[in-house]
């Protein structure tokens, strides 16, 4: 019965905010789509032009950071669609957002100065269009780990219950009741 209450209590707290598995799936399709998107835009940018007008070795570096950034996220974006709520994969591809974003304006200060301008828009727009989808991921990881403290916590007092319940002294068995001799 306590294993139902246990049960009950954790579906409810999830029904609260964390959406549902095939909801999560199709935005993670989504959101993996836009990151696919900026490889594409990333290789029109003409790398031998940029060493013959003499970059800074750390812009070339830049770029190979994120295009293999952006690999490992669509990767791990992958994994997280199978299971959807594996909160330190979806942790990764939050910190990975992070790195991608520093690494993003850093490397757009070179795409300014050694590309036409098309290619710059293309490259920003790129980046742009998966704010939303990186807006609505970090509200999931947010209700997922809300999930999982929630979790924790009914997990936390059913066992601190059923620590007290064991160690509870137990009393003596009750003699059995002996029946009384009928006179005759």
């Amino acid at each position: 019965m306590r294993l139902i209450v246990l049960l009950l209590t954790v579906a409810i707290l999830g029904a609260q905010g964390v959406p549902a598995e095939w909801n999560v799936r199709q935005q993670l399709d989504e959101l993996k789509a836009k990151f696919e998107a900026i490889p594409p835009q990333l290789a029109k940018v003409d790398l031998n032009r940029w060493k013959e007008q003499g970059v800074a070795v750390a812009y070339l570096s830049q770029y190979e950071g994120m295009v293999s950034q952006l690999k490992s996220l669509s990767l791990a974006i992958g994994e997280l669609r199978q299971t959807p709520e594996k909160l330190a994969v979806a942790l990764e591809i939050f910190l990975r957002f992070d790195a991608l974003d520093s690494m993003q304006r850093s490397l757009m200060e070179a795409v300014r100065k050694y590309e036409p301008e098309g290619t710059v828009a293309a490259i920003e727009e790129s980046f742009v269009a998966s704010a939303p989808g990186r807006n609505q991921f970090r509200s999931y990881l947010l209700d997922l780990a809300s999930l999982r403290d929630k979790e924790y916590e009914v997990l936390q007092t059913e066992a601190q219950r059923c620590r007290v319940e064991r160690n509870m002294p137990q009393l003596p068995p009750r003699p059995a009741a002996v029946a009384p001799v009928k006179k005759k």
